[in-house]
């Protein structure tokens, strides 16, 4: 009976203690974005870890479903925090509530996929395609931009409704889909069908995603608690990316309402891990400057309702670094011990790195000399050091230690005599001896990342230069800090710094690996070090600051020298005299041959100029009789047909007469039916006549008019050569010289068209017309597909009187009285290249004429 009763107690005061325990945690909620899966892995994994619960919170983590708007729950409060996309800044930009904690990954996953048999090959290919996708992916400005950079109208694609189903992509109910590179592939993948993704962050677009987010009200009356939250879901992500199969497991088996399987979720997991590291960011970085740029994005687009300060979007605040049981362990644990080797050499700069951890961090730091690596590892076992600087990770030492992040890359570079020329690629340096101190860090690292450098171990840098300086070693190789700071001190005039080592060293802290605190706090401290005071620290150790003591030897060399080069300037000087005088005898002889050059000079440019204005008038009289010719044979054209109505009809009645069959009426029809042609032919003349009309006034004048001018032109004759005009014009306007316009146009398409007819190949001919306007200039491009101009005369198409065809058929001035409106005239400029394009899924190849207004 008595161990019954007391079996009660225990469990009376076990159910007591609990609810005492759990009334002390914050109830707290976390909206998802997104159905479950390795996505939220970090949120999972710092509720079932516990983490949440060590900083006194209880987190509710809510699922998702279609009918849920993220940010309108968090901003109105029926959640305390909420997943969200590169969207939420449009979310802030509508009066909506909410502020940025961290950003899980710095590029977005969201891609664009085509199935490599669509011929889907580049963004250009989208246009009038089928384009699934939901309205936030949509809107999301890493799509849009990749999309809009390529020219591409978003009105000139088919939006779908998503179904979240990749098999719509391959079953061809759409042609392009939108999904998470952590997704589709893998689905795609299994079934070995092969894609291609289009990728934002590859065309320059790497945009944030999943932001953590809150409310301004949270923030404002529980800052702390939203601290909590943050630091424990980042400590939840570095967990899960750093166990990935023990944490889809745990989705596997207890968050997968989607029923993912383990590879899958592996996949995913991944995959999201390269984009939250991306670009080496730490674990939730946000830079204000690239949230400025995504904002601004999304204003030139036209998306954003108003302005918005981003400082009031992205929270930070660095007196609220920490958590309340980090803030407790600094107050109880104000002094840190730290171990440095004095015989490193490379304790300037890192007592410049402790002071502005000390800043960040409230700890004082009391540094603890050591003689050496093992000396100051034996210290660290034993709890007298707290941290030890390193550079060097191992299996043995992450058995017992932490490390934190590095706080400083310091550059290695090779120190040689100064005769020796500069090293630019550590190749050079094989079968060389090369100088190293003794230590174990920078050994390990030098044979880790050049395994064929033969080392020769020193005791100090003091002796590895010594015998560099004496030809016993060939280089001495360590951090650009301590070989700096030796040469100014005692090598100034026989050492120097030859060349770079590719890689760094990177410098971090080691710590027991209980003190997960300390480690926080460290890796905080670390990760809030001012980008300038960092460069301002690397800028003063990286500079070799040369003292300013005096070498008496080298001011004697200096001094010899200059007396050697004051004799050879009085020598020279008496020498030039010489010249001199012979140079102004010279000069006076050549004067007066220049005299009688130039009068005889000028008047053979008065012949000349005289003889270059006949040939211009010439050329202009010539031009207008080609530009006449070209008009002769497309009013020829205009009328062949009215001509044959004409004469059909009169031949008509006059069948009718003699066999007395014409009506009044039918004679009346037809007097009509010739009339009418009669002035349409007139009609022709007076077009062609202000066609051709020259106009010297700059005028505005729409693309599309002078494209139809020109085609109602020359439709006819092209016609009846089977060549197929097609034309791109935006509707804008254009200011200059629109008749002369016309005319470079015009001389464009009768090459274009000569081209055609003498090309033989039984082939659809194909002129093509693109009018665009893009940063206030105006390009106007014309190509074809009769194979090209051949490349050894390319160059020469635009001269005076050069041309390939039949000396009956061509003048070659066309081109060249092109080039010349264009340049003297509009002010533009014209080229020409060979190029090959698709069109209709047929290859072509045609010259391609550019012009820029």
């Amino acid at each position: 009976m008595q161990s019954i009763i007391k079996k009660l107690i225990i469990l009376f005061c076990f159910i007591t203690f609990s609810n005492l325990y759990s009334k002390d945690l914050d109830k707290v909620s976390l909206q998802l974005s997104w159905f479950n899966q390795f996505q939220f892995a970090g949120y999972y994994i710092a509720k079932e870890k516990d983490f949440y619960k060590d900083v006194g919170l209880d987190v509710d983590i809510k699922n998702y479903d279609f009918n849920i708007d993220v940010p309108t729950e968090v901003s109105n409060g029926n959640s305390n925090f909420g997943i969200g996309r590169e969207t939420l800044l449009l979310d802030k930009s509508e009066g909506k509530d909410v502020v940025s904690l961290y950003a899980t990954f710095q590029a977005s996953p969201l891609v664009l996929i085509s199935l490599k048999n669509s011929n889907i090959e580049s963004i250009k290919d989208f246009e009038n395609k089928k384009i699934m996708a939901t309205p936030g992916d949509a809107t999301e400005v890493s799509i849009k931009a990749m999309i809009t950079s390529k020219n591409i109208d978003f009105k000139k694609m088919i939006f779908l409704k998503h179904s979240h189903n990749v098999m719509d992509l391959v079953n061809k109910k759409t042609d392009i889909m939108s999904a998470y590179i952590s997704k589709a592939p893998y689905s795609l993948d299994k079934k070995n069908i092969k894609y291609n993704i289009f990728y934002p962050k590859d065309y320059g677009f790497d945009m944030y995603s999943d932001f953590l987010f809150t409310n301004s009200h949270e923030i404002k009356n529980n800052e702390q608690r939203v601290i909590d939250f943050k630091n424990a879901s980042l400590r939840g992500w570095e967990y899960a990316f750093s166990h990935i199969n023990e944490t889809a497991k745990l989705i596997y088996d207890k968050y997968n309402n989607k029923n993912l399987t383990i590879d899958e979720l592996i996949f995913e997991a991944k995959k999201l891990k390269k984009l939250a590291y991306y670009d080496n960011a730490n674990l939730g970085d946000i830079k204000l400057d690239k949230v400025q740029r995504i904002f601004d994005l999304y204003n030139v687009m036209g998306l954003t309702k108003k302005q918005i300060s981003i400082s009031q979007f992205v929270y930070n605040n660095k007196f609220n670094l920490f958590t309340k049981g980090e803030k407790a362990y600094i107050k109880n644990n104000k002094i840190v011990n730290i171990c440095i080797n004095e015989n490193k050499n490379r304790t300037g700069i890192l007592k410049d790195f402790i002071n502005l951890i000390e800043k960040n961090s409230g700890f004082e730091f009391n540094i603890i000399n050591s003689k050496d690596w093992n000396s100051s590892l034996s210290l660290l076992k034993t709890k007298q050091c707290d941290i030890l600087p390193s550079s060097f990770k191992s299996l043995d030492l992450k058995q017992y230690f932490s490390f934190t992040k590095k706080y400083v890359d310091i550059p290695l570079v090779i120190a040689t005599k100064h005769d020796v020329s500069f090293i630019d690629n550590i190749r050079s340096l094989k079968n060389k001896t090369i100088g190293v101190i003794n230590d174990k860090n920078l050994i390990s690292f030098l044979n880790k990342n050049y395994p064929s450098l033969k080392i020769q171990r020193v005791n100090s840098l003091d002796e590895g230069l010594d015998l560099v300086s004496h030809n016993k070693l060939f280089a001495q190789i360590d951090t650009i800090t301590s070989i700096s700071k030796k040469i100014q001190d005692k090598y100034l005039t026989k050492i120097k710094i030859s060349g770079k080592l590719p890689k760094s060293l990177q410098m971090f802290f080691l710590l027991d690996k209980s003190n997960n605190f300390l480690l926080n706090i460290l890796n905080k401290s670390i990760g809030y070090i001012d980008e300038y005071d960092k460069q301002k620290i690397l800028n003063k150790w990286l500079s070799i600051q040369y003292k300013k003591s005096f070498d008496y030897s080298l001011l004697g060399k200096i001094f010899l020298a200059f007396i050697v080069i004051i004799g050879i300037l009085i020598y020279r000087q008496r020498l030039l005299n010489n010249v001199n005088e012979v140079l102004k005898y010279k000069v006076n002889e050549k004067t007066k041959e220049l005299i009688q050059l130039n009068e005889s000079l000028e008047r053979r440019i008065e012949q000349e100029v005289e003889s270059n204005r006949e040939k211009d008038r010439l050329l202009s009289q010539q031009i207008k009789l080609a530009a006449m010719g070209e008009m002769l044979e497309n009013i020829a054209h205009q009328w062949r047909q009215p001509l044959s109505i004409i004469s059909t009809t009169a031949s008509g009645v006059e069948v009718q007469i003699s066999a007395n069959l014409l009506t009044n009426d039918e004679l009346i029809k037809s007097m009509i039916i010739i009339n009418e042609t009669a002035q349409n032919l007139s009609k022709t003349i007076d077009d062609f006549r202000q066609f051709y009309e020259p106009n010297k006034k700059i005028v505005k004048f729409k693309a599309k008019d002078l494209y139809l001018k020109i085609l109602n032109n020359v439709n006819t004759s092209y016609t009846s050569l089977d060549i197929k005009i097609i034309g791109d014009i935006e509707d804008i306007d254009i200011e200059g010289l629109d008749s002369e316009l016309i005319q470079v146009i015009l001389n464009i398409l009768n090459n274009a068209k000569d081209a055609l007819i003498m090309n033989n190949k039984n082939i659809e001919k194909l002129i093509f017309i693109d009018i665009k306007k893009k940063r206030e200039k105006v390009f106007i491009t014309i190509k074809d597909n009769a194979g090209g101009i051949k490349d050894e005369i390319i160059e020469r198409v635009f001269e005076p009187y050069f041309t390939t065809k039949h000396k009956f058929q061509g003048t070659g001035i066309g081109l060249y009285m092109t080039r010349e409106i264009i340049a003297k005239h509009m002010n533009g400029e014209i080229t020409v290249k060979n190029k090959e394009y698709k069109y209709n899924q047929n290859s072509y190849t045609g010259a391609v004429f550019k012009i820029t207004l």
